[in-house]
């Protein structure tokens, strides 16, 4: 296992539990009550993908360790999510972090498709949610490229797009 992988793993431990470092059921079920709840997030969801007929949200309509959700028809994806969860995020967004961060190993979910795109990313508690769509995330790797960055709760770089949170392009959600 490379030393990325393996820091990566022990991190992703503290937020999934031993044994488990890449479980994301709970974004998975915290989007679904977003879609759901939260009002907001239903008409953001509606103007983006739009309003597919018989359509589900499933699991890994890729297959298996890619991205994380899709809305699904009869034989059609209408659109990916990816979901996550940031820590360090409790009642309010730690002041430090003005980028949004978007790993360059999952561009690949989205590269050399036209599927429209969401990464959806929750605070601790699953409550609060930030999200930015796959054209956005293009304009800043086209705009910014992928940076090297030092990642200091995996003591270890790793290579993302920087995408400024002071921008329309990030919409904040809260669910109750």
């Amino acid at each position: 296992m490379s030393h990325l992988r393996q820091a990566i793993s022990v991190v992703a431990q503290e937020a999934h539990g031993a044994g488990t470092p890449f479980n994301d059921k709970p974004e998975r079920v915290a989007l679904r009550k977003f879609v759901r709840e939260c009002v907001p997030f239903q008409k953001y969801w509606q103007q983006y993908f739009g309003m597919p007929p018989d359509c589900k949200i499933i699991d890994d309509p890729l297959g298996p360790n890619q991205v994380d959700l899709g809305i699904v028809g009869t034989d059609q994806i209408y659109g990916l999510i990816e979901v996550d969860v940031f820590n360090e995020w409790g009642e309010t967004w730690p002041q430090r972090y003005k980028k949004f961060h978007v790993l360059r190993r999952k561009l690949k979910y989205f590269s050399g498709n036209s599927y429209p795109y969401i990464t959806c990313t929750f605070n601790n508690s699953h409550a609060k949610m930030v999200t930015v769509q796959r054209q956005y995330i293009e304009s800043c790797t086209e705009k910014y490229g992928v940076s090297k960055l030092w990642m200091e709760k995996i003591q270890s770089y790793d290579y993302v797009v920087r995408c400024p949170l002071q921008n329309p392009n990030v919409h904040w959600f809260h669910n109750r």
